[in-house]
């Protein structure tokens, strides 16, 4: 994510039986801090995740409360999609929290991959039982995501396409999330996560990570 990071997204959520669009914007210096605000739908409009070290808040502005979101509760959907509040605002860290074993090379479309296990430290306050991760081999630009329980099952499949380069950061700017079991019943259901616009390593308001500003209205743009 480089030393920050700044990106408009949209979002299309698919739950089989219902579609809808989020627009957002999101904010994140290094592990430690990231914010969100929701631009559309209008009744969404200035709802907000604030995170700083491992805890997180989220701002609801038809009551004008902060409320905090217990760490029982980060892997409930964020706002209906596919993601999950750790993965919006990626309060675990897979270089911190987890130990890693390189497995094999796969071809995963025209590229070639590193598999990696990435299992965590006994004491990581993480949400995960393990996850996968496949990098390209070329640039280590995320391909793939599997994520599981404690029990090891399959919960979710996170795949990254569309990588572009910004300055000397390159991302997969389409990642789509599903989600086992729905998608078993809903063969169609998914989120689609797009990065509309991006920028890395621009100086950020160290007092744009407060619960102050998750309370005030955001500017649509970057």
């Amino acid at each position: 994510r480089g030393e920050s990071f700044q990106a408009q997204v949209s979002m299309f959520v698919n739950n089989g039986d219902n579609q809808r669009t989020l627009n957002f914007r999101t904010w994140s210096q290094g592990q430690e801090n990231a914010v969100i605000k929701i631009l559309q739908p209008t009744k969404d409009r200035d709802t907000a995740n604030l995170r700083m070290g491992i805890n997180l808040w989220q701002y609801l502005p038809n009551v004008e409360r902060i409320v905090k979101i217990p760490p029982t509760m980060m892997l409930q959907s964020w706002m209906g999609s596919d993601f999950t509040n750790d993965d919006l605002v990626k309060s675990s860290s897979l270089t911190r929290d987890y130990t890693h074993q390189t497995e094999k090379k796969e071809i995963l479309g025209n590229d070639m991959a590193v598999k990696i296990i990435c299992i965590p430290k006994p004491e990581a306050p993480v949400a995960w039982g393990k996850i996968i991760v496949w990098l390209r081999e070329a640039d280590t630009v995320p391909l793939r995501q599997e994520y599981y329980s404690e029990n090891g099952e399959l919960l979710k499949i996170m795949e990254g396409n569309e990588i572009r380069t910004f300055g000397k950061h390159t991302i997969p700017t389409r990642l789509v999330m599903t989600t086992v079991k729905k998608q078993a019943s809903h063969p169609k259901a998914q989120t689609e996560l797009r990065y509309e616009k991006v920028v890395f390593d621009q100086k950020i308001d160290q007092n744009l990570f407060s619960q102050e500003f998750i309370r005030k209205p955001v500017k649509n743009t970057l």
